[in-house]
């Protein structure tokens, strides 16, 4: 197999290494866009500036890296903790010889990113699917306070006495037909979105 600068390679089970074009896949480009769409999904907005810093640069440290993007230690370690729960982004640790602590030093993870959007997409996908099951079989049998407090099926509203918990007004039937349709809409976004890249 021919590796060129512009070959991109997948791995496909243990030991099974082929080319994305050789196997009908187009690979996913990862835009700047896209990168920091998912940044900020799984570890907030701050995050974006942390993996801004480190994105091409290998071994960071962690006091560096608090530094430059101006936030205090506790901050940068639970944003690259979180980044790392996704394995987005890696460390390892060192023991700095004079003062005897152990540092981390940080590397963004790009190639996980591509395969972490198509995840999130797909659980995604997933929980609008069961939501639509549940709205419709439960049509017609929704209670919701006039204020927008909260929203009940049939069986909590009728624990609740068909009051608000919040408020004490009392709920009113809601027709769902908008919401089953506002589901459908976006779960056909998102088959759109996956057979783009299949």
């Amino acid at each position: 197999m021919s590796n060129s600068k512009s070959t991109i390679v997948f791995k496909w089970g243990v030991g099974i290494v082929q080319k994305a074009t050789d196997i009908g896949v187009q690979p996913m480009v990862l835009t700047n866009k896209k990168i920091n769409g998912l940044i900020n999904e799984i570890a907030g907005e701050t995050a974006i500036s942390i993996i801004d810093y480190i994105k091409n640069r290998k071994n960071v440290s962690e006091f560096l890296i608090a530094d430059k993007v101006k936030l205090d230690m506790q901050t940068t370690r639970n944003i690259l903790y979180t980044l790392n729960s996704y394995n987005v982004a890696t460390y390892v640790r060192k023991k700095d010889r004079k003062k005897g602590w152990y540092i981390s030093y940080w590397t963004f993870n790009k190639g996980r990113v591509g395969e972490l959007i198509d995840k999130i997409k797909d659980d995604k996908l997933e929980q609008l699917q069961q939501k639509l099951g549940r709205e419709e079989s439960n049509a017609g049998n929704f209670f919701m306070c006039g204020n927008g407090c909260a929203r009940f099926d049939f069986d909590h509203a009728t624990d609740f006495q068909f009051k608000c918990p919040e408020c004490g007004q009392l709920l009113n039937q809601q027709d769902n037909s908008r919401t089953i349709e506002n589901i459908k809409k976006r779960i056909a976004e998102l088959q759109k979105e996956t057979q783009k890249k299949k």
